[in-house]
């Protein structure tokens, strides 16, 4: 296929058949270019092919053409072309989404060519949004592009409802119900996933083998992964994303809470997609003050006494816990996993103590009937609940003498009644209720016994527990955001859940052995949108394990401020830490682990960010989020106006020109503007055609685009951004060429060949998978070399 003609590009002004038109979009095909035109009115619009049509530059058909505008619109339009250093975003028109300039950094770095992106901005700064932004773009680009998106259950709703209505996405919601009707409709050997589209489902059913072997048998365009810090090494969920981001040409994965000072599973989530020879993924991690929010964040650990009862618990707990690490037989690890669940939920209530309890010993005593393990279905969801008993885990035997064990357990069920009488944080809870009365009020807990055991001391109030379905979380939140009142939730329920509207008001009830989750319990309140400073509360048992917790909370947030930076909102939890172990210890060492400081991704994004504010201004003028553009708005040839001398501009001419860095395809890569004064006596031009007379004979004199010493430096320095771009899309498409399976032998039945016809038909379909990576790969190549033109695009006369 021949390239286009130089001069036809997006955003180019050309002739085809007898008419002249504006180059909205040029769209890549095997044999062929879509080309998208508009004309002067808004409902004129045209596709045509190259090259069956043969587009003609406009600049190619002579001199330049003039119009006189008046001086407003002369200034309107020298705005409106200003460009930045990269090609500028192209959403689809229909798009709503209000236009946060900080939002659109991590779009235009992936339409610049960045192949692995983390969206990491603090909780509630909108990466939805701009996720969305990136979806957009890739869909306006290429229309058959495929997408998928990995999300908690939780979350899938929502995801959908925000990509429609403020993007008109329509994605596939998948689940079993989905699956199995598309099993039903589609003949056997398609794929559900062969059409072209966006397909939204959550982690836990992606994951599973069925779904997660067929999903690697496409390439993805574009892989999104939502709260991507539950998805880490070694987890099963990590298996499967890992697998399908190997088969993804980009990858975005999202998290408020990248680094919690676990280097492994932050090493692991930078390593999603990773292939030899590419760099690091571009980490995009802003926080509320870089996005010019001032409002201050108020949190504070407070210490609870403990009464007699509730400490004899947490000492026999602590016994048995000895007791079972040291003699636990041949599953050592499993009894070690049940006695730590133990001591974590009596640090939560003692009652959920006592019903875990109670729990572990009916399982251990009905282990010689323990029946099989359940047999999933073919097409079973596996959403998962963390707030619920987790009977497998419970069920390890801790004791060699099982005997001991149960006698061990029902005197821990009885010291776990004895305190349950009186619950010292349940107190410590009605006690700052009581202070903040009137006020709407977040309890965020880790267990559902817990949150039941709330709920009936404290009606009225809310629940939200992940054994709610998604309609009736949404229920809640949308009655809590607009009543307020006492609402109770643990973290399995909360995700992604904006309850900013009226609340300002979080309390942790037990302190999290994860310092990320106290970031996204708070970040639930502390949003865009909240107008008030939002106070948190962590409620810590003195004389318990707590004391530990905070000792290790505070040696991992060391290493997220060595990390991400003393101005990281997780790390600002350091202090507190130190505060509440000089207050519950009384001790104020520092953490005596070596801080982490791993150079898994890359950090530097003022290439993007110094870019939004122009791309934000450009998509607001061509009303990008929804209103059409008005008719005769895109001017025709270069505009020429006047305007009288004065002491801050001199007499002589103004010219502004568009500096343009294409491929030899012709494909825009980037743009700049640059406006240069001509300094000379100038007498007023009594007519227009005098007027296009001085603008005529200025371009004349103009300096060629080679010899002036700014464009050169631009043009070089977007030549290497671009350079570095399609190295970083020829290693990852190579990489997925390389990962296409080789053919198989087949053996021919001795009277039916229909294994030899079926054998070729998977053939023809590898070969064309094959030969589409390498016509990527190709272009791609042929895209490397650029080249710079320039073209006037308006005159102003100064006359004296």
């Amino acid at each position: 296929m021949p390239p286009l003609p130089s001069g036809v590009s997006t955003g180019a002004r050309v002739f085809v058949r007898g008419q002249r038109w504006r180059v909205e979009a040029v769209l890549q095909h095997p044999d062929c270019r879509e080309l998208h035109l508009a004309g002067g009115a808004p409902t004129d619009r045209r596709v045509v092919l190259w090259p069956f049509d043969r587009p003609v530059p406009a600049d190619a058909t002579g001199p330049p053409r003039f119009t006189s505008v008046h001086l407003r619109r002369w200034a309107a339009a020298v705005g409106a072309a200003t460009a930045g250093s990269l090609d500028p975003l192209t959403p689809r028109g229909r798009a709503t989404a209000t236009i946060l300039p900080y939002q659109l950094a991590p779009a235009i770095a992936m339409a610049a060519g960045v192949p692995r992106l983390i969206l990491a901005d603090e909780v509630g700064l909108g990466k939805t949004i701009q996720a969305g932004w990136i979806a957009g773009d890739l869909l306006a680009r290429e229309p058959a592009a495929r997408i998928l998106i990995a999300v908690p259950a939780g979350l899938r709703r929502q995801w959908q409802a925000e990509l429609s209505a403020w993007f008109a996405i329509s994605v596939a919601s998948v689940d079993a119900r989905w699956l199995r009707g598309m099993v039903a409709d589609i003949p056997a050997d398609v794929s559900p996933w062969a059409a072209p589209g966006a397909y939204l489902g959550s982690i836990d059913f992606l994951k599973r083998a069925d779904v997660a072997a067929s999903l690697v048998a496409h390439v993805w365009d574009l892989l999104v992964v939502d709260e991507a810090h539950t998805a880490g090494s070694p987890t099963d969920r990590h298996a499967a994303l890992a697998a399908v981001a190997k088969r993804a040409r980009r990858v975005v994965a999202i998290t408020a809470t990248p680094y919690s000072g676990d280097t492994a599973s932050f090493a692991s989530m930078a390593a999603l997609g990773a292939t030899p020879g590419e760099l690091p993924p571009l980490m995009f991690r802003r926080s509320r003050a870089d996005t010019g929010d001032p409002r201050r964040r108020r949190h504070r650990f407070a210490a609870v006494r403990i009464t007699r009862a509730e400490a004899r618990l947490q000492r026999l707990l602590e016994r048995y816990s000895r007791e079972v690490w040291r003699g636990a037989p041949g599953n050592a690890e499993g009894a070690r996993l049940a006695v730590t669940i133990l001591r974590k939920r009596a640090l939560s209530s003692p009652a959920a103590a006592a019903r875990s309890l109670r729990r572990r010993l009916d399982l251990l005593c009905a282990r010689a009937e323990h029946a099989a393990p359940r047999q999933l279905t073919l097409f079973d969801d596996e959403d998962e609940s963390g707030d619920e008993l987790p009977d497998a885990a419970l069920a390890a035997p801790g004791l060699a003498d099982a005997t001991l064990e149960q006698r061990w357990l029902a005197t821990l069920i009885h010291a776990a009644d004895a305190a349950s009488a009186v619950d010292s944080k349940e107190r410590a809870l009605r006690r700052l209720l009581a202070r903040v009365a009137g006020e709407p009020v977040i309890v965020f807990t880790e267990y559902r016994d817990t949150l039941l055991q709330l709920a009936a001391a404290l009606p009225p109030s809310m629940l939200l527990h992940g054994g709610m379905t998604a309609a009736e979380r949404a229920a809640v939140q949308a009655r809590f955001n607009e009543d307020g009142g006492l609402l109770l939730a643990t973290d399995a329920a909360a995700e992604g859940l904006n309850l900013q509207r009226r609340c300002r008001i979080v309390v942790n009830y037990e302190l999290p052995w994860n310092p990320a989750r106290l970031e996204q319990r708070i970040g639930r309140v502390d949003r865009i949108g909240q107008p008030r400073a939002v106070h948190a509360i962590t409620l810590v048992a003195r004389d318990t394990a707590e004391d530990l917790v905070i000792a290790n909370l505070a040696r991992r947030l060391a290493r997220v401020v060595a990390t991400l930076g003393q101005r990281d909102r997780l790390g600002a939890f350091l202090n507190d830490a130190r505060i509440a172990r000089l207050v519950i210890e009384g001790t104020d060492d520092q953490p005596t682990d070596p801080p982490d400081a791993p150079a898994l991704v890359r950090r530097d994004t003022r290439t993007y960010d110094d870019h939004v504010g122009v791309v934000a201004e450009r998509l607001a003028r061509r009303r990008a989020i929804g209103a059409p553009r008005a008719a005769g708005s895109e001017a025709s040839g270069v505009l020429v106006s006047t305007l009288r001398a004065s002491s801050r501009l001199a007499s002589g001419t103004v010219v502004a020109i568009r500096f343009t860095a294409r491929t030899d395809n012709g494909d825009e890569i980037a743009t700049r503007l640059t406006v240069i004064h001509l300094p000379r006596p100038t007498p007023r031009p009594a007519t227009r055609a005098e007027a296009r007379a001085v603008a005529t004979a200025t371009l004349a004199t103009l300096p060629d685009a080679g010899t002036l010493a700014d464009a050169d430096a631009w043009f070089k320095a977007a030549a290497q951004v671009h350079q570095e771009a399609i190295a970083a899309l020829v290693i990852r498409e190579t990489a997925l060429l390389g990962s296409q399976p080789d053919h198989v032998q087949v053996q021919p039945g001795l009277f039916d060949r229909r294994a030899l016809r079926a054998a070729a038909e998977v053939f023809e379909i590898e070969d064309a998978r094959r030969g589409e990576h390498r016509a990527r790969i190709d272009a791609l190549e042929r895209a490397r070399r650029l080249h710079l033109s320039c073209e006037p695009v308006a005159v102003l006369i100064v006359w004296r």
